[in-house]
């Protein structure tokens, strides 16, 4: 076949423009100074950021067959006041740009690979991050704001190997650090999702993520459709989301499926930073979706062991501030039926938490929940039967109310009110109570059947104190503690069942407590007022058995959890045992969480005689001590207690001179 003459002097010509073009391009690239140009790009980056871009290390640019940039001990500078001088920081960094889509404004990154990276993302006490970037010169040009940029770009993969990313608030001081081993994301050979794997830990725990999302671009870029398909995997737990995501709006919007499952809370414990002492196993499944600024998840169901709670929530996001509205119900709920895990203790030395509130949450966004459980158990494996509770929060003010269960056959109802929307002073209102509560339904259900027979209780709580914790609400609380039990027969096993300390209080008090196989109680009463956080008891306190009777006086400073009681018992006459055979005042200081009790007896009283003491009690004889042991005696202590330490009789006569020496002090405390 033969060409005409003037195409075949065409096609040669050219070829050998396209030759002569290859080797200028190639004779370019050689003697260009590359690392000249990088370094002025490096200083017009620090002219339109404000912020330096350093290279210390060695820095390397090819243009064949593509851009490609390696640069070792590279960072970006941190906006002044930053809490460390480098935003970011990285061992080496290699990437490799395509040519051709320069020619269409496109940056496309075929690769980027980081080692050792140390990203920390902060803000300051304003509430601005330090990803915001203003120009250094008056009359710089400024970054490409939020939107379409003036180049399209894209990364089909990137690749971290060993890294830390950081977040740090400024004004709560919250910092948060994960520890990234390998993460890589690649672009799907169709589609424009990509592959995405994460083997990290946080709080040093572990944990794996694997999938598919959309680009990290689009995410940037606010895409109304960015695809989840991930797994996530850690100690003890899996969970899965598949669906999508909206970032277009102020909050983003769900389109997804979402399932967990907790076989042990070991790994979850751990990244969540908190003990969770709860029944296993645990299964969440949710669905959400977006409408008119609100997001539902809609069925909502939780298992935990072989108890279940299902329902809805649903978020509106539309409004001035966030609303949360949920209804939630279960047939029943135990929280007895635990996996062992260690329960987180109060500081030491102390009974009441100080950890604080989460009163800041609270100013962030309003709810109306309602809960209606037919059977809650306890972890102490008391239970709540007919649980109903509404809580409302607006402004930063939480209100549950009303509060209803039936607790041991009796009604118990309450109402809570947190106002955190003084941010400077949230204050606490807390009141319970409770009618015919009985202690032998209350005893059998927590595993102590038939060491309680009737005991039918009233009592109340109404307490109102700072909010900040529960440790400064029950320390400057003011209000009162009442209750009121009526005749019940109870064996060792369930008065031991208060503690070491109440039991030696009892053994001390009650001589017959070891001896007998039941105590039949008559009656207690607790009437406590409360004022700035003291509980004073002037005889407010007491019980009465078939053979003796105890009041008690003294202070119960809730602010440093500090006692200061005495109790007095009395032996009934015609039981058959001699005065000297009881505690005449039992005394009980330390704290609540270490009493100390001591021993006053009436032995240590005729001891005191024998070597003069009568000097000091005006010759007070054996005989004065049986007299002042009966006239000093309450016959009905449970009235008195429950007529706030006024004894239900006529008036005491004045008291005689020999009242006045060693158990005048006593007489006067229980006066």
């Amino acid at each position: 076949m033969h060409l005409p003459r003037w195409l075949k002097y065409s096609l040669a010509g050219l070829a050998a423009l396209v030759a002569v073009s290859g080797v200028a391009l190639v004779v370019v690239a050689y003697t260009i100074d590359l690392d000249r140009y990088a370094r002025l790009a490096i200083a017009e980056v620090k002219t339109l950021t404000g912020r330096e871009l350093a290279i210390r290390g060695k820095l390397q640019v090819s243009l064949f067959p593509r851009l490609a940039v390696r640069a070792e001990d590279v960072s970006f500078a941190n906006p002044a006041g930053a809490s460390r001088p480098e935003m970011v920081k990285a061992k080496r960094v290699d990437a490799a740009v395509a040519l051709l889509p320069l020619l269409h404004r496109r940056i496309e990154i075929t690769r980027l690979a980081v080692n050792d990276l140390d990203l920390l993302l902060e803000k300051d006490a304003k509430g601005v991050g330090n990803w915001v970037v203003r120009p250094s010169a008056p009359g710089a040009a400024s970054p490409p704001a939020a939107g379409k940029p003036d180049f399209e770009f894209d990364i089909s993969e990137l690749v971290v190997e060993r890294g830390s990313l950081g977040w740090r608030n400024g004004a709560s001081k919250e910092a948060l650090r994960l520890a990234v081993r390998r993460l890589r994301l690649k672009e799907r050979t169709l589609g424009t999702d990509r592959d995405v794997e994460l083997d990290a830990s946080f709080r040093d725990q572990p944990f794996a993520v694997k999938g598919r999302i959309g680009r990290i671009l689009d995410l940037i870029a606010k895409a109304s459709d960015w695809t989840v398909d991930v797994a996530a995997t850690t100690d003890g737990a899996t969970a899965t989301a598949k669906g999508a995501i909206d970032w277009s709006g102020a909050l983003p919007a769900l389109d997804l499926a979402l399932k967990a499952e907790v076989k042990h809370t070991a790994g979850v414990a751990k990244l969540a930073a908190t003990p969770l002492d709860l029944p296993m196993p645990a299964t969440l499944t949710a669905k959400f979706t977006s409408a008119r600024g609100e997001q539902v998840a809609d069925p909502l169901k939780l298992t935990l062991g072989r108890s279940m709670v299902e329902g809805r929530a649903s978020l509106k996001t539309d409004g001035p501030r966030p609303f949360l509205a949920a209804k939630l119900s279960s047939p029943e709920l135990d929280l007895a039926r635990t996996n062992g895990a260690k329960r987180s203790e109060p500081r030491r030395g102390r009974v009441f938490s100080d950890a604080p509130f989460p009163l800041e949450g609270l100013r962030t966004f309003d709810a109306d929940a309602e809960v209606a459980i037919g059977r809650l158990v306890l972890p102490n494996k008391l239970p709540l039967e007919q649980l109903k509770a509404r809580a409302l929060l607006q402004g930063g003010k939480l209100d549950v109310q009303p509060f209803s269960a039936t607790v041991g056959g009796g009604p118990v109802s309450g109402r809570l009110t947190l106002d955190a929307s003084r941010p400077k002073a949230p204050t606490l209102s807390l009141a319970l109570d409770g009618k015919g509560v009985s202690m032998e339904r209350v005893a059998g259900a927590t595993g102590n059947a038939g060491s309680v027979t009737g005991g039918s209780t009233d009592l109340a709580l109404h307490l109102d104190g700072p909010g900040e914790s529960l440790a400064r609400f029950v320390g400057g609380g003011n209000g009162e503690l009442r209750i009121v039990m009526g005749p019940a027969r109870a064996s060792g096993a369930a008065l031991d069942a208060g503690g070491g300390a109440i039991s030696s209080i009892l053994d001390k008090a009650n001589p017959f407590r070891r001896t007998d196989p039941y105590t039949d109680l008559r009656c207690a009463v607790v009437r406590l007022p409360v004022r700035d956080g003291i509980a004073t008891s002037r005889r407010t306190i007491a019980y009465e058995t078939a053979k003796v009777n105890m009041v008690m006086a003294g202070t119960i400073n809730l602010q440093t959890e500090g006692l200061d009681l005495a109790l007095r018992p009395n032996v009934k006459e015609g039981i058959g045992i001699g005065a000297g055979a009881l505690s005449e005042l039992v005394r009980v200081t330390g704290t609540l969480s270490d009493p100390s009790i001591g021993i006053d007896t009436l032995g240590s009283a005729r001891a005191a005689l024998s070597v003069g003491g009568a000097i000091l009690t005006a010759g007070l004889s054996l005989l004065g001590e049986a007299a002042y042991s009966k006239v000093t005696a309450d016959p009905h202590p449970c009235q008195t207690a429950l007529a706030g330490g006024t004894p239900a009789k006529a008036p005491a006569p004045e008291p005689k001179k020999e009242d006045e020496g060693l158990f005048g002090s006593v007489r006067r405390l229980f006066k």
